[in-house]
């Protein structure tokens, strides 16, 4: 019996629906999708067009990994590779294809990395730069010493959502009231509030060699709130940075597979704020994808199925992606249709994220975009004229 390609999944996504599941059936490999959301899975393979030829999902709690390895036994499936992006199953995913000898991340560091709070305490002991920070727990008492202005978000959270800057015990005491009515049991993370511009690393490891791929430099709300709304591919404050931001990566452990980092370009130099040990998403990962030489999905899938690095591709081309945020709450009325474009020297996709008619309630998070443009140019004069062109016809009405 041939071996399958296992994919683990939370709730179904563009990038493993319309990314990764394409790149792994382009191997030949039987394709065996693990989740806890199977139809929602078929729904939105049906609805993106995607062929399901070879592919074969079963239902399981894909938290614990414990249950992913019996139902594996219990079909007498012997993996071949184990693989997820998801944000929430990347220990999950590490015990598994460590219990069936597949290439894979150390579990040890997906949780570090996905746990901010123990993020920070291992950069601490490896002696890496870091902010002040504390973990508090509903019930516990605010912080006498907290050196405001300091930032409040959930320990374990995604996505910008209930991040707030806080400037006095005032101010955090309010947050942490409002945030522990909504959600009772969940721990936060308090950090200083760090002084500069933002960045992202992208890298690619094969277990021995870590490689920077690029970066993204990103333009955030202004404070209290971090929502992106604007990320520039190998900007120059990303391009100044990288060595010493990889070297940061480098020394918590991340070695294998593909990892988003975000860091805050202080007046000392970057810091690491943030490690998503999995594929950049909110639609980057299908820019990537067509903009670098190798592509990136396939390039992904290859480390997992023990493949090593090969020497590093730049483009030469500029790219760019603009978010357009509701600026406030109500019911959208009218809004430009997504759209693709492109020609020999451009492609431009504009995706419409909220539907008309849709009641939009903010969370000061990227959970308030109502599209995502997204472009590739030959070179940063042509990126602005085409990106004022395109912006300048996207429309909506907000009631």
């Amino acid at each position: 019996m041939q071996r399958p390609f296992v994919i683990l999944s939370h709730v179904a996504t563009h990038a493993v629906c319309e990314g990764f599941l394409p790149a792994a059936q382009r191997r030949g490999h039987p394709l065996l999708l693990i989740t806890d959301h199977a139809q929602g899975h078929w729904r939105h393979l049906a609805e993106a067009g995607i062929p399901v030829d070879g592919l074969e999902i079963l239902e399981c709690d894909v938290f614990n990994p414990l249950a992913v390895i019996e139902l594996l036994h219990a079909h007498g499936q012997r993996p071949l590779a184990v693989f997820s992006n998801s944000d929430h199953l990347q220990t999950s995913c590490a015990l598994v294809a460590a219990a069936f000898d597949c290439p894979g991340k150390d579990w040890r560091l997906c949780h570090a990395a996905k746990n901010k709070a123990e993020m920070r305490e291992r950069l601490q002991r490896l002696g890496q730069p870091g902010p002040w920070f504390q973990v508090l727990t509903p019930g516990t008492a605010l912080p006498t010493d907290a050196p405001f202005p300091v930032v409040a978000k959930p320990r374990e959270g995604v996505a910008s959502l209930d991040v707030q800057l806080c400037r006095n015990a005032a101010e955090l005491a309010d947050y942490c009231g409002a945030f522990w009515q909504r959600q009772p049991n969940r721990a936060l993370l308090l950090e200083a509030y760090l002084e500069g511009p933002l960045f992202t690393l992208e890298t690619l490891g094969d277990g021995q060699r870590l490689q920077a791929i690029g970066g993204f430099d990103v333009t955030l709300s202004p404070p209290p709130y971090f929502v992106e709304l604007e990320a520039r591919w190998n900007g120059p404050l990303g391009r100044a940075a990288r060595n010493a931001a990889l070297a940061q990566i480098a020394a918590f452990g991340i070695n294998f597979g593909v990892c988003h980092s975000e860091f805050i370009l202080t007046a000392n130099g970057p810091v690491l704020v943030e490690i998503n040990y999995r594929s950049i998403g909110d639609g980057r990962e299908f820019l990537l994808d067509r903009l670098l030489p190798q592509g990136w999905f396939d390039r992904i899938l290859d480390l997992h199925l023990g493949g090593t690095l090969a020497d590093n591709q730049s483009s030469n081309a500029e790219a760019l992606v603009h978010y357009l945020v509701a600026p406030h709450a109500g019911r959208l009325l009218a809004a430009s249709p997504s759209f693709r474009a492109e020609g020999e020297d451009y492609w431009v996709d504009y995706c419409a994220l909220r539907e008309v008619g849709e009641e939009i309630r903010l969370s000061n998070s990227n959970k308030d975009y109502l599209g995502v443009l997204r472009l590739i140019a030959p070179d940063a004069a042509a990126l602005q004229e085409r990106f004022a062109t395109v912006r300048s016809g996207l429309r909506w009405e907000l009631a």
